[in-house]
């Protein structure tokens, strides 16, 4: 059934509203506050909000702004006395639905509300729920996001290394900018064919090249409005670069093998882990179109590097889980939390979703124990990935690789050696 929350400071008012929508056949809870309201959304499913313009410790109004930051788009009502009715305007300017003068507890407003549920189960669920993070670095991470989010001029390049989650970070990007309401179209440039790559982006004409039999849209023309998102950029050969470079700055590209070009307008992502500084020198990457990508950089941290958020993220993935397998565990027993935040994760955010998933697969009762952990008691096992030994060396190095999603660079750091060590034992092993 679906939810409505209540935001209201008198206790007295809100238990009225609540009890008057159950009445009507609304499933309704409610809160006293702002940051009470919060901490309900973060950890529950709700489908409209009804607040009252002026709370004790804040009001309907920083809470919405606080929705929108967080990328909930679920329909927000504001509850308001006569005098905060300029006030109520202003929010619905920010994306509140409407206002409702009090009382609230009319027929009219029971339509308004049942119009709103409607409109939001027609248009599917646009609520997509983002963990708020705890940890210095994601923090600082979390403020460039919401900064650079609506500065739709702005390209933005995502470095990190394998399995810390840039997807995740672009598509927040694109949430919480103007275009939320267009497509978000991600691209792994890692796995496109180099003599496709630019019929896959900017799309062909018939009769382009042997096999092009018919026209093909790419997808700049699917992103149009809306956000395209390049992960492993680096990968783009030197034609595509080209063509990308020109895109970019002409806002506007030709299909392959098209005679006529297209205009287009949209936000670019880009993330890649790899060094790009010396992917120039070595003459792989263009430096225009590194200088055009990384208008504003964004380093995501290692999930090592964020340990107050291991148990918080593992729980957001948990309810992920709960949903998708249709199971209700309730979290993780305390033996588990500490091995959780004991673990090195050399497979980072990747790695502990893989663990979570599997975990609540697996879970017997209505919390996670040990037995369900698919990882090392304390932190990695002692020579897990030591190289002291030569005859296992080939063996130990693919282990790493293979942690870390064939990140070379988080895979020299588990195995405690230099970047340059491991390309040299790469070549040795003919594993380059």
């Amino acid at each position: 059934m679906e939810t409505v929350l209540i935001v209201e400071d008198d206790r007295v008012y809100a238990r009225a509203t609540t009890n008057w929508l159950v009445k009507n056949g609304i499933n309704a809870r409610y809160v006293l506050s702002v940051n009470n309201a919060k901490e309900f959304l973060d950890n529950h499913d709700v489908d409209l909000v009804l607040s009252d313009f002026r709370l004790d410790n804040g009001n309907g109004m920083e809470l919405l702004e606080w929705m929108n930051t967080h990328g909930y788009r679920i329909p927000f009502l504001i509850m308001t006395g006569y005098g905060d009715i300029p006030g109520a305007v202003e929010a619905v300017k920010k994306g509140a639905v409407d206002y409702l003068p009090k009382p609230v507890q009319t027929e009219k407003v029971l339509g308004i509300i049942r119009k709103a549920l409607e409109r939001k189960r027609r248009d599917g669920n646009t609520k997509q729920r983002f963990y708020t993070s705890k940890s210095p670095l994601a923090l600082r991470l979390q403020e460039h996001i919401r900064l650079v989010a609506p500065v739709d001029t702005l390209a933005v390049l995502i470095r990190g290394a394998s399995g810390t989650g840039k997807e995740y970070v672009a598509r927040q990007i694109h949430v919480l900018s103007g275009r939320s309401d267009a497509s978000f179209i991600a691209v792994d440039c890692g796995v496109l064919p180099k003599e496709l790559a630019a019929s896959e982006l900017f799309g062909h004409v018939k009769g382009a090249f042997t096999g092009a039999t018919e026209n093909k849209t790419g997808m700049f023309a699917a992103a149009n409005h809306g956000t395209l998102f390049l992960d492993e950029v680096g990968n783009l050969n030197a034609e595509v670069q080209r063509a990308l470079l020109r895109a970019l700055q002409e806002k506007r590209y030709r299909p392959v093998g098209g005679k006529e070009e297209i205009q287009t307008d949209i936000r670019l992502v880009a993330a890649t882990n790899e060094d790009l500084e010396k992917a120039i020198t070595e003459g792989r990457f263009r430096e225009d179109l590194f200088h055009r990508l990384n208008e504003f950089p964004l380093h995501v941290p290692l999930l090592a590097e964020c340990i107050e958020d291991i148990i918080p993220l593992a729980e957001f993935m948990l309810d992920a889980a709960n949903q998708e397998f249709s199971r209700k565990v309730k979290g993780f027993d305390r033996e588990v939390q500490k091995r959780l935040k004991s673990y090195s994760w050399p497979g980072n955010i990747r790695e502990l979703r893989m663990v979570v998933r599997r975990a609540t697969l697996l879970a017997k009762d209505d919390w996670i124990t040990t037995g369900e952990i698919d990882i090392p008691d304390k932190g990695r096992h002692p020579g897990e990935y030591s190289l002291n030994d030569e005859r296992t060396e080939r063996t130990t190095i693919l282990k790493a690789l293979e942690a870390t999603g064939n990140d070379r660079k988080a895979a020299a750091r588990l195995l405690g050696i230099s970047r340059s060590t491991l390309y040299l034992k790469l070549r040795k092993y003919r594993l380059d």
